[in-house]
C-alpha cells in the first residue's frame, strides 16, 4: 500500500534525511473503507485489518494495528557525522513525533510500557527528537551521529505499536 508521494533521495546531499510521518488520515480515505478496494478505519471494503488491528488486543494495545501508521525516510543509511532530519507530519488530524534512538540491533525489542502504550524513553539511548508535530507541520532536527544502528520512532501513545518505526544505519 502506498502512502502519499514517493520520497526521492538526493544523492549529493547525504547529510540530510527526509522523514515523512503517515497515518490513515494522510491518505484521505473514509472511515469505513472506500468501496471494494479502498482502505479506511475498518480496512479494505469494510473488512480486514482496520482500526482494531490485525490481531485485536495484541497490537501493543493500540487502536490501530501494525501498518496503519508509518515512518518513511528517503535514506536507509548515511555517513557518520552531522545529519539533519527534515521531518514532515503528513497527517490531516493526528500529532506525531520522531525520536532518534541508538540501538545495538534493529531487531531487538525496545522497553515498552503496555499501560501507557509507549517506549520507556528513560531506558533507551535517546539522542534527539522532533516532538509534537501538528498535522502538516515540518521541523528540522540536527544531530552528530557515529557509526551504528538507529531507530526512528513515534512515541505518541499507541503509535510505535501501530508501526511508526524505521531503521537508519550510519556508516563510518
Amino acid at each position: 500500500m502506498m502512502f502519499g508521494p514517493t520520497i526521492v533521495a538526493r544523492a549529493a546531499d547525504s547529510s540530510n534525511v527526509t522523514v515523512a510521518l503517515f497515518d490513515m488520515t494522510a491518505v484521505g480515505q473514509g472511515m469505513m473503507g472506500q468501496g471494494a478496494g479502498g482502505f479506511g478505519m475498518m480496512g479494505r471494503g469494510g473488512f480486514g485489518q482496520g482500526i482494531m488491528g490485525q490481531n485485536f488486543g495484541r497490537s501493543f494495545g493500540s487502536m490501530m494495528g501494525p501498518g496503519m501508521m508509518s515512518i518513511r525516510s528517503d535514506k536507509s543509511s548515511v555517513k557518520a557525522g552531522d545529519v539533519t532530519f527534515n521531518v514532515t507530519n503528513w497527517s490531516r488530524s493526528i500529532v506525531h513525533e520522531v525520536l532518534v534512538i541508538a540501538v545495538d540491533s534493529a531487531d531487538a525489542p525496545l522497553p515498552y510500557d503496555y499501560d501507557k502504550q509507549q517506549v520507556i524513553e528513560e531506558q533507551v539511548k535517546l539522542l534527539g527528537e522532533a516532538e509534537a508535530l501538528e498535522p502538516n507541520a515540518s521541523k528540522a532536527l540536527s544531530l552528530n551521529l557515529v557509526a551504528g544502528t538507529y531507530l526512528l520512532i513515534c512515541n505518541v501513545p499507541g503509535h510505535y505499536g501501530a508501526g511508526m518505526q524505521t531503521v537508519l544505519t550510519v556508516t563510518p
